[in-house]
C-alpha cells in the first residue's frame, strides 16, 4: 500500500511538473511561442525585411501548417507591412519587428 502510494506521487508529480510549463503564463506568453521569427521572414538573410519576403513568409507559413494539418488562427488579425515598418523606410528592421510583436501580438498570423 505505502509503495502504491508513493508511486501516485510520483506519477502525479511528474503530471504536474511536465503541465507547468504554460501554469501562470499569461495569454501574450504562452502565444509568443508560435509567433514568427523575424529570420522566417528575413529570406535573403540581409537582416531587413521586404514587403515580398513578408508576403512569401507568411506564404510559406500557411503551406508548413497546413501540410502539418495545423489549424490557422489569427490570419485576418495579420499587420500590413505599412503597419510594422513604423519609420516608413520601405523595410522591416529586426526592432520594428520586435516591437511590433510586443505591441501586436494577436496581429501576428500564429497557427494553434
Amino acid at each position: 500500500m505505502k509503495g502504491l502510494l508513493i508511486i501516485t506521487l510520483i506519477a502525479s508529480t511528474a503530471t504536474w511538473a511536465a503541465d507547468y510549463s504554460d501554469k501562470g503564463k499569461s495569454m501574450w506568453e504562452k502565444g509568443i511561442n508560435n509567433q514568427p521569427t523575424f529570420s522566417q521572414y528575413d529570406i535573403n538573410n540581409d537582416g531587413k525585411i521586404t514587403p515580398e519576403e513578408l508576403e512569401e513568409g507568411r506564404e510559406e507559413r500557411r503551406k508548413q501548417h497546413a501540410k502539418e494539418g495545423k489549424m490557422m488562427k489569427n490570419v485576418d488579425k495579420a499587420s500590413s507591412f505599412a503597419n510594422i515598418d513604423t519609420n516608413k523606410d520601405g523595410v522591416i528592421d529586426k526592432e520594428e519587428f520586435r516591437l511590433h510583436k510586443i505591441k501586436y501580438p494577436q496581429s501576428c498570423v500564429t497557427f494553434g
